[in-house]
């Protein structure tokens, strides 16, 4: 017996550490705060885009020039006009008429090609300041979740189902998300980043909602 004991010990000491092994594994997991916190955040991108104070500013520019063309389109198109009623003063045929006939047509031909590159040149620059603000969104986004071990954002919608809006009902039954705990929305955190500081007044107008839905994530910092 005495000689088995050696034996006995080394065998007990070997399931002490393949007991204690998992334990010690899970330590590290719940320390490295991986299945004791939220993996899975949710963000609702366009609550972001629609109360974003940087998006805000340049939306109102690209509408003032937008406007700014369109005026100075009608103003181009009245003028076109009475060009045209100039042409019941001439004879037709005659080699006033032709001229002025002449200079219609090529003046037609020139507002044309101005409205198809202003609108060219006003969706390119949709398009600029829509991936600009997304990048910057998107920026925030990995900073936030690489910060708070979070492994994968998806987007969703949190506005309230209305019930007399058949599209949005249409939505609401096509939506990849069905239930979400409200501590999982990093919404109202990745608005505070990329908008200026609330002490900032002057750097920061009230953002106008485009929604009712004010975000309520409760995502606790790690």
């Amino acid at each position: 017996m005495k000689k088995n004991l050696p034996l006995a010990v080394f065998l007990a000491a070997l399931a002490a550490v393949h007991a204690a092994a998992p334990r010690a594994s899970a330590q590290q997991r719940t320390a490295a705060g991986s299945p004791s916190a939220p993996q899975v955040a949710l963000l609702d991108l366009a609550y972001i885009f629609g109360n974003h104070v940087k998006f805000k500013q340049l939306t109102d520019a690209l509408r003032r020039d937008v406007e700014a063309a369109e005026a100075e389109l009608k103003n181009n198109k009245a003028a076109l006009q009475k060009m045209v009623d100039q042409l019941d003063s001439y004879n037709r045929g005659t080699p006033e008429y032709r001229q002025l006939e002449e200079d219609i047509t090529k003046r037609q031909a020139e507002i044309q090609v101005q409205v198809n590159v202003q609108k060219r040149d006003f969706f390119e620059q949709e398009a600029k300041m829509y991936y600009t603000v997304y990048q910057e969104i998107m920026e925030q986004v990995r900073y936030y979740s690489d910060k708070h071990g979070i492994l994968l954002v998806m987007r969703f919608n949190g506005d309230p189902l209305d019930e007399n809006d058949p599209q949005g009902i249409q939505k609401e039954l096509n939506k990849a998300v069905l239930y979400h705990n409200k501590m999982i929305d990093i919404t109202p955190y990745i608005l505070d980043a990329v908008n200026p500081p609330r002490g900032n007044a002057s750097a920061r107008p009230a953002p106008v909602p485009t929604t009712t839905r004010r975000p309520q994530g409760v995502l606790p910092p790690r």
